[in-house]
């Protein structure tokens, strides 16, 4: 190579020139490695931290929630509801977030965001609280927002300094997973149909209260007995034992059935899902629910007549 020539090189401007040029015709000869995104590899969520670690959910109405942390603690977890969100809470998440997302999402990251930073204010650094506590929330495949929620809580969580907070995401597909060992939300069937069980509480004891209210007789009794019900209910989705196979079928089928894992597992399963919709300890429930609801007085002429 002559002396010009490595002059040349030399030559910052140049040099770029030729670094581009060369790159575009790799592009072009499909030699460039495309770097695509990958999500963030996060701690997980293991087993051995169920005992120390405090699992928060929030945003949907006091009698779903209160059924839903009946649902946790009845599984032998920690968990705690925040609190309703407010406007403040939504600055926050308008402070913290990205632009453009909706309503209801600045007000969930945002309540997220208030309620560690009163943990802190009560005197907890935001290490321990990274450590302590976990999100629990929904989440979803593809590109639609549902899909990217959970990257926009853990930015916002970044942008407000608890950075490494974890999200755990419940998905349709795929439950809720951990990078390794055994997930500490592990979802059992136990788990599964008693949040369908807390969910549908939630939304036909909503829906009754606006048909009896407006008719009370005696004001704020629909509010009280309400108020015993979801407590009724939520106590027998919190303590009703589990059911098991083996403990249920005569004693000669045990052995038998214990060696087959196969059909054990299955008539376990069936049993689990039966004795979660139709067990006696949750149907008496629903008949004390019921009795408590026909005792309401109402009158339901009132507002024709007013």
């Amino acid at each position: 190579m002559s002396d010009h020539t490595d002059t040349l090189l030399q030559d910052p401007e140049l040099s770029s020139q030729l670094a581009s040029e060369r790159t575009r015709l790799r592009r072009e000869a499909g030699l460039v490695q495309i770097q695509h995104f990958k999500r963030p590899r996060e701690r997980a969520f293991t087993a051995s931290e169920r005992d120390q670690v405090t699992i928060l959910f929030g945003g949907l109405t006091w009698r779903h929630e209160a059924f839903i942390q009946a649902v946790f603690q009845g599984s032998g977890y920690k968990c705690e509801n925040i609190a309703v969100p407010d406007v403040a809470a939504f600055q926050l998440g308008k402070e913290y977030g990205n632009n453009g997302q909706c309503n209801p999402t600045y007000f969930t990251v945002g309540n997220l965001v208030q309620h560690l930073q009163k943990l802190e204010s009560q005197g907890m650094s935001r290490e321990e609280i990274v450590d302590s506590y976990v999100f629990f929330t929904a989440g979803s495949c593809g590109p639609c927002r549902f899909g990217m929620y959970e990257a926009e809580y853990r930015f916002a969580l970044q942008n407000a300094g608890f950075d490494g907070f974890r999200v755990l995401l419940f998905q349709q597909d795929d439950g809720i997973k951990a990078a390794s060992g055994e997930p500490g939300l592990k979802f059992t069937v136990d788990f599964g149909v008693g949040m369908l069980n807390a969910l549908n509480l939630g939304d036909v004891i909503s829906d009754l209260i606006y048909q009896i209210r407006p008719y009370e007789v005696n004001k704020g009794e629909t509010d009280r007995v309400f108020q015993e019900v979801v407590n009724d209910l939520a106590t027998t989705l919190r303590t009703r034992p589990p059911f098991e196979i083996l403990e249920t079928v005569p004693k000669w089928a045990k052995e038998p059935l214990a060696k087959r894992k196969k059909y054990k597992n299955l008539f376990n399963t069936l049993g689990k899902i039966r004795e979660n919709l139709y067990g006696k300890p949750y149907t008496d429930a629903l008949a004390r629910a019921r009795d408590r609801f026909n005792a309401i007085e109402v009158d339901r002429l009132a507002r024709s007549r007013s």
